[in-house]
């Protein structure tokens, strides 16, 4: 408990001034940077005590939520239609670095596979100029489906 409570402790202040700034009108900041920053902050956590790995994973999805949401902000939120698989991405790249840190978990390999995949599976559904590459997925679990079954039948 020691531990966590320094970092609730540092945590609490760094955003307690922020705030209190904030609403002294000292300076403005956008609220998705608040989403960015928190990313950061959890990040750095664990760069100052390696044993907290479990930060990567909240720490990494916030930070490309944060960038995600600030480019929208700039850009114009009709742009979140196009990204919006990065939702997906960004923890699927989390748990890959989770797995980077924590090797024999192979859990968090397993999950980054997934959401990432899946994430790159929808940037890719609307890609004009390979428009019939799903028919490569149609057939990927059809054969996957073949097999299951086939096995099944002889068990």
């Amino acid at each position: 408990m020691a531990r966590w409570g320094k970092w609730l402790g540092i945590t609490f202040t760094v955003f307690g001034t922020v705030f209190l700034l904030e609403n002294l009108d000292v300076f403005l900041l956008n609220w998705s940077l608040y989403i960015l920053l928190s990313g950061v902050a959890l990040i750095l956590v664990f760069f100052l005590n390696r044993e907290l790995a479990v930060f990567l994973l909240p720490g990494v999805t916030l930070l490309i939520y944060g960038l995600l949401f600030f480019y929208c902000q700039i850009t114009g939120w009709e742009h979140l239609a196009q990204w919006w698989p990065l939702l997906l991405i960004a923890p699927g790249l989390s748990f890959a670095i989770l797995y980077g840190v924590r090797p024999q978990a192979k859990h968090y390999l397993y999950s980054a596979s997934v959401l990432t995949g899946f994430g790159l599976l929808f940037f890719l559904r609307k890609v004009e100029y390979i428009k019939f590459w799903p028919v490569i997925l149609i057939g990927a679990g059809l054969i996957l489906l073949v097999r299951f079954y086939s096995s099944t039948n002889h068990s």
